[in-house]
């Protein structure tokens, strides 16, 4: 079951990032905060956002995240709502794990909130995300990575390619 979503959203990733009507392509950078780890992680992803009605869109972001401890590949999808330059929304994710540690890989989720200014064809925008993630670790059940997340970056919009 984990490969089939794994691979379902790495292909939705891709697809999406290769079709030329896509709403916006973006890239961000990465501020990750774990609740019970003292050592905050950093990375930088990229997204691409279909705007499904002016009210309703979805993304799918594939991203690298790093810290002394552990290296994360999250790849997710978004369910979001926008209301003027804010929106909210929920998403679900499968978290790759690597570097020398005994984490596996897991699903995780989370809700998100952002405001996008748009003053022409490139956007910026700023997140905040609550992620609810709880890898297993080889014989020692699992580790508590919920955490604080903060995004910001810049959107390519559609009229702009």
């Amino acid at each position: 079951m984990k490969r089939l979503l794994v691979g379902a959203l790495v292909l939705t990733a891709l697809v999406g990032l290769a079709t030329p009507n896509a709403h916006a392509v973006g890239i961000y950078g990465i501020w990750w905060m774990p609740d019970d780890v003292d050592d905050d992680a950093y990375g930088i992803g990229i997204k691409d956002k279909k705007q499904f009605t002016s009210l309703l869109s979805m993304d799918m972001r594939v991203s690298y995240v790093f810290n002394s401890d552990a290296d994360i590949i999250p790849i997710e999808a978004t369910g979001l709502v926008k209301l003027g330059m804010l929106y909210g929304g929920v998403g679900v994710g499968y978290y790759i794990f690597t570097g020398d540690n005994n984490l596996n890989s897991a699903i995780g989720w989370y809700f998100l909130a952002g405001i996008e200014i748009s003053p022409g064809p490139v956007s910026f925008f700023g997140e905040v995300k609550w992620q609810a993630l709880d890898p297993e670790v080889d014989g020692a059940g699992s580790v508590n990575l919920d955490a604080l997340v903060i995004h910001a970056g810049v959107n390519l919009n559609r009229s702009n390619y």
